[in-house]
């Protein structure tokens, strides 16, 4: 195909799936039908994922000093963080981040809950939503300021035997899913 993106968004158009007219760009209006098919895809994917894991939902918000600590994380997404400033007319004592994914999130959590191999293996998904400032094109369902419905699972195990047996587990539940 020669251009995936202009026919992607096309389709997405003209199924009427989500409606991109709201006065922020790169955010999205899902629109009945495209509600639908999303509730329809999160249930499929909850009903895989709720066998073996637990969901669960963490905070919108980071705390700046916390974001920080994720060097690698920041390098990534330093241009793309939404900066919560203000509470009503008061400035904030420190700034707070829009999650624009959970890692700096959970794994501070992680670190207080687990003490021993006894509280393993830990295995957290969540379904939220993510803020990116993004500045490429634009694309429908895919590329968006606001992402709905951002499905990221999070565990923790006790050797790499386990780890490498949950990557497993994971690639055989997208098969089922796709």
């Amino acid at each position: 195909m020669k251009n995936f993106e202009q026919w992607f968004n096309n389709i997405i158009k003209q199924a009427n799936i989500i409606n991109l007219t709201y006065p922020i760009e790169g955010t999205a209006i899902w629109m009945p039908y495209g509600f639908k098919i999303r509730k329809h895809t999160i249930n499929l994917i909850r009903d895989l994922l709720d066998k073996t894991h637990e969901e669960v939902i963490f905070p919108t918000l980071v705390p700046k000093n916390q974001l920080l600590k994720e060097l690698v994380f920041v390098e990534n997404y330093e241009d793309e963080v939404f900066w919560v400033t203000k509470g009503g007319k008061n400035d904030l004592n420190e700034p707070l981040a829009l999650r624009p994914t959970s890692e700096t999130i959970m794994y501070p959590m992680f670190a207080l809950w687990i003490r021993s191999h006894a509280d393993l293996p830990i295995r957290y998904y969540q379904v939220v939503n993510a803020f990116r400032y993004e500045t490429k094109n634009i694309i429908n369902l895919m590329r968006l300021r606001e992402i709905s419905t951002f499905k990221e699972a999070h565990t923790a195990h006790a050797t790499k035997k386990e780890s490498d047996m949950q990557v497993c587990e994971f690639i055989k539940i997208y098969q089922n899913f796709f």
